[in-house]
């Protein structure tokens, strides 16, 4: 046979990543682009009075409201409305960018998938270069998808490539992160630690920016500041994007330059610390806690930042808020909270926890498919672990992960909002921490269902799932859907606790129907055959 050339075997190899990351790479499109596109399209309905508008524009001095959302400039307007957005999209890019470098790279390395690529012509370097490349080439995917799609709905075309083209950029950065920390570290967990502390003190550095008490400069020192510049008032577009190629490439190249190093080693630990044999397990329970443990801190570490972030400004927000009865009262006829008070606050922080954690919900079922997908299991199965025994377990274990993650978020809240010069109750936090669960569990269950009758979708199908209840949830009632449409959103359902009453009917129902769907999936999964990816 042919010895192929060095070039077809990265060629190769490329494709292979290509289709490794495509069906999460999809579901992440879609999503962010339909999110962005939600926002855009119902701008006249947000802004439909020149009172609202003015309302809108009043945020521009309050620094509680850009730390929430990122840099605002005249919101009032499309462009403006929908970046200001973008201070919380880019961070779901960037999550998933890291984390799938990260798989793609460290942990393809832990289960034994890498040595026969490096057993040919391709070299260390071109095996970690065609990864990163696959990336880079959804991520171009994105930036087409953004720029297209807003310039027809009416967005200022320069500006919808840029932001397009910043958006990519920006996850590009954070996959180069996600890969240097792999190259870094001796582990998938050590590196998804390290990626997400980077990612964590970006992301802490952007929601200090707006502080009265700081420079301005401050939100050029994080790349999360730097998608507030695209508007075209501040003609900062095309140093936006340079800034964030410069970002990209330098560390790319420094992931390329730790490249060479030999298989499982890393700065950070060695290869005894990556060593399957070097560490008691400690049985079926054990394993599931150690495969899960990583994701499941770099989720602790983002909801931890953004529940700091509100209950330190909670104070600000409230003493904002008492000269905005409008806004106030709308807070209490749309959602039964009372914005300026603490409890409302944190009630408010925890919806947008319950988003985050059911992202990390459907990670975590995306997880365990991805270890069936590796044939990883198979070495299990053939052991006295039973498939329901396995897939119960994972389950479990991933279920209270998500619990654990969210009280940690209800006790740094509580924290920050002390620290903050407010005042809430450690109790009334925690309420809020478990009140926003039923949803995480209910996206966990679905996922485990979609794993069991349809594995090969259930990244994309389970992430799609929590994209589209938020859009109904956020966009829905400007599109003025009909109440059964948005009904079908379980976000709807979740009540602003501790600012509002819990609802546990819907916390019932929500519960009811994940462990139904969890049940479905694991009979499924134990009649049918093992699916490859």
């Amino acid at each position: 046979m042919a010895r192929r050339s060095p070039v077809a075997v990265w060629w190769r190899a490329y494709r292979h990543h290509l289709r490794l990351a495509r069906n999460a790479a999809l579901a992440w499109i879609a999503g962010l682009t339909a999110l962005s596109a939600g926002v855009a399209v119902t701008v006249e309905d947000r802004v439909g009075s020149e009172a609202e508008r003015q309302l809108l524009e009043s945020m521009h001095d309050v620094p509680a409201f850009e730390a929430l959302q990122g840099r605002m400039v005249e919101i009032g307007t499309m462009e403006g409305f929908t970046l200001a957005r973008w201070g919380m999209f880019g961070i779901l890019l960037a999550v998933w960018a890291m984390l799938a470098a990260v798989s793609l790279l460290r942990r393809a390395e832990e289960r034994g998938h890498v040595e026969p690529l490096r057993a040919g012509v391709l070299t260390p370097r071109g095996l970690l270069a065609a990864a990163t490349a696959a990336l880079w080439t959804w991520l171009a995917v994105l930036a087409l998808a953004i720029g297209a799609s807003h310039s027809a709905l009416g967005f200022d075309p320069p500006t919808a490539w840029a932001l397009g083209g910043a958006a990519a950029l920006l996850g590009a950065s954070f996959a180069a992160a996600g890969a240097l920390a792999s190259q870094l570290a001796a582990t998938r967990g050590s590196a998804v630690a390290l990626a997400g502390t980077l990612l964590g003190a970006a992301l802490a550095v952007r929601v200090a920016a707006p502080a009265t008490t700081t420079p301005d400069w401050l939100w050029w020192a994080t790349p999360f500041g730097w998608m507030g510049f695209l508007h075209p008032s501040d003609a900062s577009q095309a140093t936006v994007l340079l800034a964030l190629a410069a970002l990209a490439a330098v560390l790319a190249l420094a992931a390329l330059a730790l490249g060479r190093r030999d298989l499982h080693a890393g700065l950070v630990g060695g290869e005894e610390a990556s060593a399957p044999r070097a560490r008691r397990i400690g049985g079926q329970a054990g394993l599931a806690l150690r495969v899960t443990a990583a994701a499941a801190g770099t989720w602790a570490i983002i909801i931890g930042v953004v529940t700091a972030a509100f209950g330190l400004l909670t104070h600000d927000f409230i003493d904002a808020m008492a000269g905005m009865a409008t806004m106030v009262e709308l807070g209490r006829e749309m959602f039964g909270m009372a914005l300026d008070a603490p409890e409302g606050m944190v009630g408010a922080t925890f919806f947008f926890v319950a988003v985050l954690l059911a992202a990390a919900a459907a990670g975590q079922a995306a997880a365990i498919r991805e270890e069936e997908a590796s044939w990883r299991i198979e070495h299990l199965l053939a052991r006295p672990v039973g498939r329901t025994r396995w897939l119960v377990t994972r389950l479990l274990v991933s279920a209270a992960a998500l619990l654990a993650i969210a009280l940690a978020g209800g006790v740094v809240a509580w924290a920050a909002t002390r620290l903050g010069g407010a005042s809430v109750a450690l109790g009334d936090a925690l309420l809020g921490a478990v009140n926003v669960v039923p949803v995480a569990w209910l996206t966990l269950g679905v996922g485990v269902a979609i794993l069991g009758l349809a594995p090969r979708a259930t990244a994309a199908a389970t992430y799609g799932l929590v994209v589209a209840a938020f859009l109904l949830d956020f966009v829905g009632p400007f599109l003025e859907l009909p109440d059964r449409v948005l009904d079908a959103s379980p976000l709807r359902h979740v009540a602003a606790a501790p600012g509002a009453d819990v609802d546990v009917t819907a916390a019932l129902v929500m519960l009811a129907v994940g462990i139904v769907a969890a049940v479905v999936g694991v009979l499924a999964f134990a009649r049918r055959d093992l699916k490859e990816a």
